[in-house]
């Protein structure tokens, strides 16, 4: 991922980590996104079970490898790791939602949000299936 990816409005990728306030700061919108995704109504029981630190670490890390950082996705693919659960189109726009209004209520800078969101929505294909010709969304740590 990496350098081939363009921000928003001009921005290059490692200025939106900044925007995010490097590591610590992306964590922390993470860390109260995930809180509002696992007490959610719509999509919460779809984390049941789940650890929610963990899922935090994983997110951290594909997010800031879009941003511009130096931290490898340690995760599994894209795709393997939300195949097993029914997410529906619905869930996946759910999320997305709770994320733009995490952002937003944060008081996040507009570029970030803007290019986070695009981000977000482009893996639609890899999370919800039929993403196997998608190659950055098949890619591991070890790769």
């Amino acid at each position: 991922m990496g350098d081939d990816h363009s921000g928003a409005e001009g921005h290059e990728p490692r200025e939106l980590m900044e925007l995010a306030g490097g590591l610590e700061g992306l964590r922390a919108h993470l860390d109260d996104f995930y809180l509002r995704v696992f007490k959610d109504p719509m999509i919460g029981y779809l984390f049941m079970g789940q650890d929610r630190e963990r899922l935090v670490e994983r997110e951290l890390e594909w997010t800031a490898s879009f941003f511009g950082a130096e931290l490898p996705y340690q995760g599994r693919p894209l795709r393997k790791a939300h195949g097993a659960h029914p997410i529906r189109r619905g869930h996946f726009h759910r999320r997305n939602q709770l994320l733009l209004n995490t952002l937003t209520e944060r008081g996040a800078p507009q570029p970030l949000i803007k290019a986070w969101m695009e981000h977000s929505a482009s893996l639609e294909r890899a999370i919800l299936g039929g993403a196997a010709h998608i190659a950055s969304c098949e890619r591991t740590s070890d790769e």
